[in-house]
Protein backbone atom coordinates (compact mmCIF):
# COMPACT_ATOMS: atom_id res chain seq x y z
CA UNK A 1 0.00 0.00 0.00
CA UNK A 2 2.81 2.51 1.21
CA UNK A 3 4.62 1.79 -2.25
CA UNK A 4 1.48 2.64 -4.37
CA UNK A 5 1.41 5.69 -2.70
CA UNK A 6 4.61 6.42 -3.62
CA UNK A 7 4.61 5.88 -6.81
CA UNK A 8 0.98 7.69 -6.95
CA UNK A 9 3.41 10.84 -5.52
CA UNK A 10 6.30 10.38 -7.66
CA UNK A 11 3.83 10.57 -10.66
CA UNK A 12 2.38 13.49 -9.67
CA UNK A 13 5.67 15.35 -9.16
CA UNK A 14 6.96 14.53 -12.72
CA UNK A 15 3.20 15.43 -14.04
CA UNK A 16 3.40 19.25 -11.77
CA UNK A 17 7.25 19.67 -13.82
CA UNK A 18 5.96 18.99 -16.78
CA UNK A 19 3.00 21.42 -16.73
CA UNK A 20 5.43 24.24 -15.36
CA UNK A 21 8.00 23.62 -18.26
CA UNK A 22 4.55 24.19 -20.80
CA UNK A 23 4.22 27.54 -18.71
CA UNK A 24 7.58 28.65 -19.32
CA UNK A 25 7.50 27.95 -22.86
CA UNK A 26 4.55 29.60 -23.49
CA UNK A 27 5.81 32.87 -21.66
CA UNK A 28 8.99 32.67 -23.39
CA UNK A 29 6.49 32.75 -26.98
CA UNK A 30 4.45 35.11 -25.63
CA UNK A 31 7.31 37.62 -24.87
CA UNK A 32 8.99 37.03 -28.41
CA UNK A 33 6.32 39.11 -30.33
CA UNK A 34 6.78 42.26 -28.18
CA UNK A 35 10.32 42.40 -29.14
CA UNK A 36 9.62 41.79 -32.55
CA UNK A 37 7.70 44.78 -32.38
CA UNK A 38 10.07 47.13 -30.49
CA UNK A 39 12.60 46.59 -33.07
CA UNK A 40 10.06 47.55 -35.49
CA UNK A 41 8.79 51.22 -34.02
CA UNK A 42 12.64 52.66 -33.91
CA UNK A 43 12.62 51.80 -37.79
CA UNK A 44 9.43 53.58 -38.61
CA UNK A 45 10.41 56.66 -35.73
CA UNK A 46 14.20 56.27 -37.72
CA UNK A 47 12.50 56.76 -41.02
CA UNK A 48 10.37 59.89 -40.25
CA UNK A 49 13.46 61.49 -38.01
CA UNK A 50 15.63 60.69 -41.66
CA UNK A 51 12.43 62.29 -43.82
CA UNK A 52 12.75 65.66 -41.50
CA UNK A 53 16.17 66.37 -41.42
CA UNK A 54 16.03 65.92 -45.17
CA UNK A 55 13.93 68.92 -45.09
CA UNK A 56 16.13 71.19 -43.04
CA UNK A 57 19.40 70.72 -44.71
CA UNK A 58 20.91 73.86 -45.68
CA UNK A 59 21.21 74.03 -49.45
CA UNK A 60 25.47 73.92 -50.07
CA UNK A 61 27.61 77.08 -50.24
CA UNK A 62 28.56 78.47 -53.61
CA UNK A 63 32.33 78.45 -54.31
CA UNK A 64 32.78 82.21 -54.58
CA UNK A 65 36.31 81.18 -56.56
CA UNK A 66 33.97 79.28 -59.26
CA UNK A 67 31.67 81.77 -59.46
CA UNK A 68 31.32 84.32 -62.51
CA UNK A 69 31.27 86.86 -60.14
CA UNK A 70 34.92 86.35 -59.17
CA UNK A 71 35.80 85.27 -62.51
CA UNK A 72 34.59 87.71 -64.94
CA UNK A 73 33.12 90.59 -63.26
CA UNK A 74 35.68 91.35 -60.60
CA UNK A 75 39.12 90.54 -58.90
CA UNK A 76 38.08 88.06 -55.42
CA UNK A 77 41.04 88.08 -53.02
CA UNK A 78 40.60 85.11 -50.91
CA UNK A 79 43.34 85.42 -48.40
CA UNK A 80 42.74 89.11 -47.43
CA UNK A 81 38.92 88.37 -47.71
CA UNK A 82 38.81 91.84 -50.48
CA UNK A 83 36.20 92.01 -53.77
CA UNK A 84 37.72 94.76 -56.46
CA UNK A 85 35.15 95.41 -58.61
CA UNK A 86 37.05 99.11 -59.91
CA UNK A 87 36.77 100.33 -63.21
CA UNK A 88 34.59 97.87 -64.63
CA UNK A 89 32.67 100.35 -66.32
CA UNK A 90 29.33 99.56 -63.74
CA UNK A 91 26.54 101.79 -63.73
CA UNK A 92 25.01 99.91 -61.03
CA UNK A 93 25.79 98.28 -58.11
CA UNK A 94 25.57 94.33 -57.68
CA UNK A 95 22.66 92.86 -59.51
CA UNK A 96 20.27 90.42 -57.46
CA UNK A 97 22.14 87.37 -58.95
CA UNK A 98 25.98 88.62 -57.84
CA UNK A 99 24.35 89.69 -54.18
CA UNK A 100 22.70 85.72 -53.68
CA UNK A 101 26.64 84.76 -54.69
CA UNK A 102 27.56 86.53 -52.12
CA UNK A 103 25.59 86.11 -49.40
CA UNK A 104 25.76 82.35 -49.93
CA UNK A 105 29.23 82.12 -51.11
CA UNK A 106 31.87 80.10 -49.37
CA UNK A 107 33.53 83.08 -48.34
CA UNK A 108 32.34 86.47 -46.65
CA UNK A 109 34.31 89.46 -48.24
CA UNK A 110 34.99 92.34 -45.32
CA UNK A 111 35.94 94.82 -48.46
CA UNK A 112 34.25 95.82 -51.59
CA UNK A 113 35.94 98.19 -54.14
CA UNK A 114 33.34 99.78 -56.54
CA UNK A 115 36.12 102.54 -57.35
CA UNK A 116 36.43 104.33 -60.37
CA UNK A 117 32.78 103.38 -62.13
CA UNK A 118 30.13 105.40 -63.50
CA UNK A 119 27.87 104.49 -60.49
CA UNK A 120 25.15 107.38 -59.99
CA UNK A 121 22.88 105.72 -57.57
CA UNK A 122 23.11 104.26 -54.51
CA UNK A 123 20.25 102.27 -53.45
CA UNK A 124 18.91 100.05 -50.31
CA UNK A 125 21.98 97.36 -50.11
CA UNK A 126 20.82 93.97 -48.70
CA UNK A 127 21.76 92.25 -45.73
CA UNK A 128 25.81 91.60 -45.86
CA UNK A 129 28.36 91.87 -43.14
CA UNK A 130 30.88 93.97 -45.21
CA UNK A 131 33.00 96.61 -43.31
CA UNK A 132 34.51 98.55 -45.45
CA UNK A 133 32.89 100.08 -48.69
CA UNK A 134 34.77 101.94 -50.82
CA UNK A 135 32.32 103.94 -53.90
CA UNK A 136 35.08 106.74 -54.88
CA UNK A 137 35.75 108.17 -58.01
CA UNK A 138 31.97 107.87 -59.06
CA UNK A 139 28.78 110.04 -60.41
CA UNK A 140 27.09 109.86 -57.44
CA UNK A 141 24.15 112.05 -57.46
CA UNK A 142 21.35 110.14 -55.94
CA UNK A 143 21.48 107.94 -52.14
CA UNK A 144 18.11 106.12 -51.02
CA UNK A 145 17.16 106.77 -47.53
CA UNK A 146 18.36 104.00 -45.36
CA UNK A 147 20.97 102.84 -48.25
CA UNK A 148 22.99 101.07 -45.47
CA UNK A 149 21.01 100.35 -43.10
CA UNK A 150 21.31 96.55 -43.87
CA UNK A 151 25.22 96.56 -43.47
CA UNK A 152 25.48 95.68 -40.00
CA UNK A 153 29.28 95.44 -39.43
CA UNK A 154 29.78 98.80 -41.96
CA UNK A 155 32.74 100.43 -40.04
CA UNK A 156 34.42 102.45 -42.89
CA UNK A 157 32.73 103.79 -45.62
CA UNK A 158 34.11 106.13 -48.81
CA UNK A 159 31.86 108.45 -51.08
CA UNK A 160 34.51 110.55 -52.01
CA UNK A 161 34.90 112.02 -55.74
CA UNK A 162 31.36 111.86 -56.71
CA UNK A 163 28.68 114.77 -57.35
CA UNK A 164 27.23 114.65 -53.47
CA UNK A 165 25.67 117.48 -53.15
CA UNK A 166 24.13 119.07 -49.66
CA UNK A 167 20.43 118.17 -50.72
CA UNK A 168 21.67 114.66 -51.60
CA UNK A 169 23.18 113.97 -47.88
CA UNK A 170 19.96 113.80 -46.18
CA UNK A 171 20.18 112.75 -42.45
CA UNK A 172 18.09 109.49 -43.16
CA UNK A 173 20.41 108.27 -45.56
CA UNK A 174 22.68 106.99 -42.70
CA UNK A 175 19.46 105.87 -40.55
CA UNK A 176 19.28 102.20 -39.37
CA UNK A 177 16.43 99.39 -39.42
CA UNK A 178 12.94 100.59 -38.04
CA UNK A 179 12.70 99.82 -34.63
CA UNK A 180 9.62 99.96 -32.02
CA UNK A 181 8.94 103.60 -32.31
CA UNK A 182 12.30 104.55 -34.61
CA UNK A 183 15.17 104.40 -36.55
CA UNK A 184 18.09 102.39 -34.72
CA UNK A 185 21.69 104.47 -35.74
CA UNK A 186 24.53 102.38 -37.50
CA UNK A 187 26.41 102.11 -34.38
CA UNK A 188 29.26 100.57 -36.17
CA UNK A 189 30.42 103.45 -38.77
CA UNK A 190 33.83 104.63 -37.76
CA UNK A 191 35.07 106.43 -40.74
CA UNK A 192 33.08 108.23 -43.67
CA UNK A 193 35.05 110.16 -46.39
CA UNK A 194 32.82 112.85 -48.42
CA UNK A 195 35.87 114.66 -49.84
CA UNK A 196 35.68 116.20 -53.28
CA UNK A 197 31.96 116.16 -53.59
CA UNK A 198 29.79 119.15 -54.27
CA UNK A 199 29.14 120.32 -50.36
CA UNK A 200 29.09 124.05 -49.44
CA UNK A 201 27.15 122.86 -45.87
CA UNK A 202 26.13 120.52 -43.53
CA UNK A 203 22.78 119.90 -42.34
CA UNK A 204 22.64 120.32 -38.83
CA UNK A 205 21.39 116.73 -38.13
CA UNK A 206 23.21 115.11 -40.86
CA UNK A 207 24.80 112.59 -38.22
CA UNK A 208 22.41 112.14 -35.57
CA UNK A 209 22.15 108.32 -36.27
CA UNK A 210 26.15 107.88 -36.64
CA UNK A 211 26.78 108.51 -33.04
CA UNK A 212 30.11 106.10 -32.95
CA UNK A 213 31.75 108.23 -35.96
CA UNK A 214 35.71 108.91 -35.15
CA UNK A 215 37.07 110.18 -39.05
CA UNK A 216 34.96 112.45 -40.65
CA UNK A 217 36.98 114.35 -44.15
CA UNK A 218 35.56 117.10 -45.88
CA UNK A 219 38.68 118.35 -48.11
CA UNK A 220 37.98 119.62 -51.14
CA UNK A 221 34.58 120.73 -50.42
CA UNK A 222 33.81 124.70 -51.00
CA UNK A 223 32.53 125.74 -47.80
CA UNK A 224 34.11 129.34 -48.01
CA UNK A 225 31.90 129.79 -44.58
CA UNK A 226 31.52 127.46 -41.93
CA UNK A 227 27.57 128.19 -40.97
CA UNK A 228 25.25 127.60 -38.70
CA UNK A 229 24.29 124.72 -39.31
CA UNK A 230 27.62 122.97 -40.42
CA UNK A 231 28.56 124.13 -37.12
CA UNK A 232 26.14 122.28 -34.82
CA UNK A 233 26.43 119.18 -37.45
CA UNK A 234 30.49 118.93 -37.01
CA UNK A 235 29.88 120.05 -32.91
CA UNK A 236 27.66 117.29 -32.47
CA UNK A 237 30.12 114.79 -32.98
CA UNK A 238 31.10 113.86 -29.76
CA UNK A 239 33.14 110.89 -30.19
CA UNK A 240 35.29 112.62 -33.27
CA UNK A 241 39.09 112.52 -33.34
CA UNK A 242 39.83 112.97 -37.24
CA UNK A 243 39.05 115.65 -39.08
CA UNK A 244 39.78 117.01 -41.87
CA UNK A 245 38.71 120.04 -43.65
CA UNK A 246 41.66 120.99 -45.66
CA UNK A 247 41.11 122.95 -49.19
CA UNK A 248 38.05 124.35 -48.59
CA UNK A 249 38.65 128.11 -48.91
CA UNK A 250 38.00 128.46 -45.32
CA UNK A 251 39.02 131.42 -43.86
CA UNK A 252 37.57 131.57 -40.24
CA UNK A 253 36.58 128.59 -37.81
CA UNK A 254 33.51 129.64 -35.31
CA UNK A 255 35.70 129.83 -31.72
CA UNK A 256 33.56 127.17 -30.70
CA UNK A 257 33.31 124.63 -33.41
CA UNK A 258 35.54 122.08 -31.59
CA UNK A 259 33.73 122.77 -27.90
CA UNK A 260 31.71 119.49 -28.33
CA UNK A 261 34.48 117.44 -29.84
CA UNK A 262 36.56 116.64 -26.78
CA UNK A 263 38.27 113.65 -28.36
CA UNK A 264 39.98 115.21 -31.44
CA UNK A 265 43.12 114.09 -31.71
CA UNK A 266 43.71 114.94 -35.21
CA UNK A 267 43.23 118.39 -37.44
CA UNK A 268 43.96 118.94 -40.78
CA UNK A 269 43.49 122.68 -41.95
CA UNK A 270 45.85 122.61 -44.89
CA UNK A 271 45.36 124.63 -48.51
CA UNK A 272 43.09 127.16 -46.80
CA UNK A 273 43.12 131.18 -46.28
CA UNK A 274 43.83 131.68 -42.81
CA UNK A 275 46.14 134.34 -41.86
CA UNK A 276 46.77 133.86 -38.20
CA UNK A 277 46.05 130.56 -36.17
CA UNK A 278 43.05 130.16 -35.43
CA UNK A 279 41.46 130.85 -31.65
CA UNK A 280 39.10 128.09 -32.04
CA UNK A 281 42.31 126.16 -30.70
CA UNK A 282 41.96 126.86 -27.70
CA UNK A 283 38.66 124.27 -27.12
CA UNK A 284 40.99 121.32 -28.04
CA UNK A 285 41.77 119.35 -25.10
CA UNK A 286 43.41 116.46 -26.27
CA UNK A 287 44.65 117.13 -29.89
CA UNK A 288 48.15 115.43 -31.10
CA UNK A 289 48.27 116.33 -34.14
CA UNK A 290 47.91 119.40 -36.03
CA UNK A 291 48.44 120.47 -40.17
CA UNK A 292 48.53 123.63 -41.03
CA UNK A 293 50.42 123.68 -44.37
CA UNK A 294 49.92 125.84 -47.27
CA UNK A 295 47.83 128.74 -45.60
CA UNK A 296 48.84 132.15 -45.60
CA UNK A 297 49.95 132.67 -42.13
CA UNK A 298 52.65 135.44 -41.21
CA UNK A 299 55.24 135.79 -38.83
CA UNK A 300 54.24 133.15 -35.73
CA UNK A 301 54.60 135.04 -32.25
CA UNK A 302 54.47 134.20 -28.79
CA UNK A 303 50.95 134.13 -27.89
CA UNK A 304 49.73 132.76 -31.38
CA UNK A 305 49.06 129.23 -30.14
CA UNK A 306 46.55 128.67 -26.91
CA UNK A 307 47.93 126.78 -24.08
CA UNK A 308 45.30 124.44 -24.69
CA UNK A 309 47.77 122.84 -27.19
CA UNK A 310 50.56 121.73 -24.76
CA UNK A 311 48.97 118.26 -25.59
CA UNK A 312 50.42 118.58 -29.52
CA UNK A 313 52.92 116.32 -30.77
CA UNK A 314 53.21 116.55 -34.80
CA UNK A 315 52.86 120.38 -36.07
CA UNK A 316 53.08 120.97 -39.90
CA UNK A 317 53.60 124.56 -40.77
CA UNK A 318 54.73 123.74 -44.20
CA UNK A 319 54.81 125.64 -47.51
CA UNK A 320 53.74 128.82 -46.05
CA UNK A 321 54.80 131.49 -48.71
CA UNK A 322 54.06 134.69 -46.16
CA UNK A 323 56.35 133.32 -42.84
CA UNK A 324 59.71 135.07 -42.69
CA UNK A 325 60.55 134.00 -38.78
CA UNK A 326 59.74 131.77 -35.88
CA UNK A 327 59.90 134.73 -32.50
CA UNK A 328 60.99 134.18 -29.02
CA UNK A 329 58.29 132.21 -27.56
CA UNK A 330 56.09 131.50 -30.66
CA UNK A 331 56.59 127.80 -29.64
CA UNK A 332 56.74 127.63 -26.26
CA UNK A 333 53.39 126.19 -25.42
CA UNK A 334 53.99 122.80 -27.20
CA UNK A 335 56.16 121.41 -24.40
CA UNK A 336 54.82 117.42 -25.58
CA UNK A 337 56.08 118.52 -29.08
CA UNK A 338 57.67 115.68 -30.49
CA UNK A 339 57.64 116.17 -34.51
CA UNK A 340 57.88 119.34 -36.14
CA UNK A 341 57.92 120.08 -39.81
CA UNK A 342 58.33 123.47 -40.99
CA UNK A 343 59.74 122.77 -44.56
CA UNK A 344 59.42 124.58 -48.09
CA UNK A 345 58.96 127.98 -46.30
CA UNK A 346 60.39 130.19 -49.19
CA UNK A 347 61.14 133.13 -46.78
CA UNK A 348 61.57 131.40 -43.54
CA UNK A 349 64.93 132.93 -42.60
CA UNK A 350 64.84 133.21 -39.05
CA UNK A 351 63.76 130.97 -36.20
CA UNK A 352 65.01 132.95 -32.69
CA UNK A 353 67.17 130.99 -30.19
CA UNK A 354 64.58 131.35 -27.47
CA UNK A 355 61.54 129.69 -30.54
CA UNK A 356 60.74 126.50 -28.40
CA UNK A 357 62.11 127.79 -24.94
CA UNK A 358 59.61 128.83 -21.96
CA UNK A 359 60.27 130.04 -18.39
CA UNK A 360 59.43 128.34 -15.23
CA UNK A 361 58.50 128.47 -11.76
CA UNK A 362 62.84 128.71 -11.50
CA UNK A 363 64.36 132.10 -13.36
CA UNK A 364 67.60 129.42 -13.89
CA UNK A 365 65.67 126.49 -15.71
CA UNK A 366 64.31 126.48 -19.07
CA UNK A 367 61.30 123.80 -20.51
CA UNK A 368 61.93 122.62 -23.77
CA UNK A 369 59.65 120.04 -25.82
CA UNK A 370 60.91 116.76 -26.01
CA UNK A 371 61.64 116.68 -29.97
CA UNK A 372 62.57 113.29 -31.60
CA UNK A 373 62.09 114.49 -35.69
CA UNK A 374 62.88 118.21 -36.74
CA UNK A 375 62.29 119.09 -40.57
CA UNK A 376 63.82 122.22 -41.63
CA UNK A 377 64.46 121.47 -45.60
CA UNK A 378 63.66 124.02 -48.13
CA UNK A 379 63.78 126.91 -46.44
CA UNK A 380 66.10 130.34 -46.07
CA UNK A 381 67.60 129.48 -42.91
CA UNK A 382 71.43 130.58 -42.79
CA UNK A 383 71.70 129.75 -39.54
CA UNK A 384 71.31 127.50 -36.84
CA UNK A 385 70.94 128.35 -32.83
CA UNK A 386 72.43 126.04 -30.58
CA UNK A 387 69.66 126.86 -28.03
CA UNK A 388 66.79 126.00 -30.52
CA UNK A 389 66.59 122.45 -28.34
CA UNK A 390 68.21 121.21 -25.36
CA UNK A 391 68.79 118.04 -26.06
CA UNK A 392 69.73 117.48 -29.63
CA UNK A 393 71.36 114.11 -28.87
CA UNK A 394 67.46 112.96 -28.72
CA UNK A 395 66.71 113.91 -32.06
CA UNK A 396 66.92 111.15 -34.40
CA UNK A 397 66.03 113.03 -37.45
CA UNK A 398 66.95 116.42 -38.23
CA UNK A 399 66.44 117.31 -41.75
CA UNK A 400 68.46 120.95 -42.75
CA UNK A 401 68.91 120.62 -46.52
CA UNK A 402 67.86 122.83 -49.33
CA UNK A 403 69.14 126.06 -47.32
CA UNK A 404 71.60 128.89 -47.52
CA UNK A 405 73.77 128.20 -45.13
CA UNK A 406 76.40 130.24 -43.93
CA UNK A 407 79.72 128.61 -43.53
CA UNK A 408 81.22 130.83 -40.58
CA UNK A 409 81.58 131.01 -36.59
CA UNK A 410 77.97 131.91 -36.47
CA UNK A 411 77.42 127.89 -37.14
CA UNK A 412 80.20 126.45 -35.33
CA UNK A 413 77.55 123.73 -33.38
CA UNK A 414 76.05 123.14 -36.81
CA UNK A 415 79.11 122.15 -38.74
CA UNK A 416 81.32 120.68 -35.91
CA UNK A 417 79.01 118.75 -33.90
CA UNK A 418 75.68 118.36 -35.34
CA UNK A 419 76.63 117.65 -38.94
CA UNK A 420 78.67 114.51 -37.40
CA UNK A 421 75.16 113.04 -35.39
CA UNK A 422 73.30 113.47 -38.17
CA UNK A 423 76.15 111.55 -40.64
CA UNK A 424 75.60 108.74 -37.69
CA UNK A 425 71.97 108.68 -37.63
CA UNK A 426 70.76 109.26 -41.16
CA UNK A 427 73.64 109.75 -43.59
CA UNK A 428 71.08 110.38 -46.68
CA UNK A 429 70.17 113.64 -44.70
CA UNK A 430 74.00 115.06 -44.79
CA UNK A 431 73.55 115.57 -48.88
CA UNK A 432 72.36 118.60 -50.19
CA UNK A 433 73.56 120.62 -46.71
CA UNK A 434 76.04 123.05 -48.67
CA UNK A 435 77.24 126.63 -47.79
CA UNK A 436 75.81 129.89 -49.54
CA UNK A 437 78.96 132.30 -47.85
CA UNK A 438 81.47 132.82 -48.07
CA UNK A 439 82.09 132.85 -51.96
CA UNK A 440 85.41 130.69 -51.48
CA UNK A 441 83.42 127.88 -50.03
CA UNK A 442 79.99 128.29 -51.71
CA UNK A 443 77.76 124.84 -52.59
CA UNK A 444 80.83 123.15 -50.52
CA UNK A 445 78.96 120.30 -47.93
CA UNK A 446 79.29 121.01 -44.71
CA UNK A 447 80.54 117.79 -43.76
CA UNK A 448 83.62 118.23 -45.56
CA UNK A 449 84.10 120.99 -43.85
CA UNK A 450 83.19 119.02 -40.36
CA UNK A 451 85.55 116.43 -41.83
CA UNK A 452 88.45 118.71 -42.24
CA UNK A 453 87.66 120.51 -39.21
CA UNK A 454 88.03 123.89 -40.88
CA UNK A 455 88.57 127.04 -38.89
CA UNK A 456 85.19 128.98 -39.82
CA UNK A 457 85.28 132.69 -40.53
CA UNK A 458 83.00 135.48 -38.83
CA UNK A 459 81.07 137.11 -41.22
CA UNK A 460 83.61 140.29 -40.75
CA UNK A 461 86.30 138.32 -42.45
CA UNK A 462 88.70 138.04 -39.80
CA UNK A 463 89.53 134.73 -38.24
CA UNK A 464 88.01 134.27 -34.71
CA UNK A 465 91.44 133.88 -33.06
CA UNK A 466 92.15 138.13 -34.45
CA UNK A 467 89.31 139.17 -32.86
CA UNK A 468 90.62 139.60 -29.35
CA UNK A 469 93.72 141.36 -30.66
CA UNK A 470 91.39 143.70 -32.55
CA UNK A 471 89.58 144.69 -29.67
CA UNK A 472 92.92 145.36 -27.47
CA UNK A 473 94.49 147.59 -30.40
CA UNK A 474 90.63 149.37 -30.33
CA UNK A 475 91.34 149.48 -26.54
CA UNK A 476 94.84 150.72 -26.38
CA UNK A 477 93.57 153.26 -29.74
CA UNK A 478 90.83 155.12 -27.57
CA UNK A 479 93.01 155.08 -24.42
CA UNK A 480 95.61 157.01 -25.84
CA UNK A 481 93.68 159.11 -28.02
CA UNK A 482 91.75 161.04 -24.86
CA UNK A 483 95.31 162.21 -23.11
CA UNK A 484 95.79 163.50 -26.56
CA UNK A 485 92.85 164.62 -26.94
CA UNK A 486 92.78 166.82 -23.56
CA UNK A 487 96.12 167.97 -24.31
CA UNK A 488 95.43 169.66 -27.43
CA UNK A 489 92.11 171.09 -25.66
CA UNK A 490 94.60 172.63 -22.91
CA UNK A 491 97.16 173.91 -25.10
CA UNK A 492 94.20 175.52 -27.32
CA UNK A 493 92.58 177.19 -24.44
CA UNK A 494 95.86 178.89 -23.04
CA UNK A 495 96.89 180.37 -26.56
CA UNK A 496 99.74 178.47 -27.56
CA UNK A 497 98.40 178.12 -31.14
CA UNK A 498 98.45 181.62 -31.20
CA UNK A 499 101.91 180.93 -32.13
CA UNK A 500 101.14 179.98 -35.50
CA UNK A 501 100.00 183.11 -36.85
CA UNK A 502 102.40 185.31 -36.88
CA UNK A 503 101.81 189.04 -37.45
CA UNK A 504 102.24 190.76 -40.74
CA UNK A 505 104.15 193.42 -41.15
CA UNK A 506 102.32 195.47 -43.33
CA UNK A 507 99.31 195.69 -41.20
CA UNK A 508 98.50 198.24 -38.61
CA UNK A 509 99.27 198.50 -35.33
CA UNK A 510 96.86 198.07 -32.33
CA UNK A 511 97.56 202.12 -30.08
CA UNK A 512 96.79 201.98 -26.62
CA UNK A 513 94.51 204.85 -25.72
CA UNK A 514 96.11 207.92 -23.88
CA UNK A 515 95.31 208.36 -20.04
CA UNK A 516 94.30 211.93 -20.82
CA UNK A 517 91.18 210.38 -22.98
CA UNK A 518 88.34 211.78 -22.25
CA UNK A 519 86.36 208.65 -22.07
CA UNK A 520 89.33 207.07 -20.00
CA UNK A 521 87.71 206.24 -16.70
Amino acid sequence: MVRHRSLIALACCVLVCSMNLLLIQAQTTQKAVPLANSTAAPTAASSSASSTTATTTPKPKIKIADSDLCKKKCSCDLKYFQIDCSSKSLKTLFSKEDWDTLVNGDVIFSTIKFNNNSITHIPILPSYPVENLYLSFNQINNISLGAFQNLNKLAKLDLSHNNITTKVLDPDVFKGKYAADKYEPITTLIELDLAYNDLHALQNDLFEHLPNLEILILCKNTFQVIDTSTLVAIASLSSLKTLDMSYMEISVLPETIFHSPNELETLILSGNLFHEVPKAFKWTKNLKKLVLDENPLGDFVKGNFSDSLNTLQYLSISFLTDTTRIGPGALNVLQNLTTLIASDNPRLSSIHELAFTKNTTNPDIFAYPPLTKLYLNNNNLQKLEREWIQRWDLVKTIDLRYNPWACDCSNSYLIHTLMKEINTTTPQLTKNVVCSTPEAWKNRPLLQLTADNKELICENANQPAKDGIVLISILVGILIGIPLTLGALVIYRRGCFGLLNRINPSSPRYNRASFADDYHI
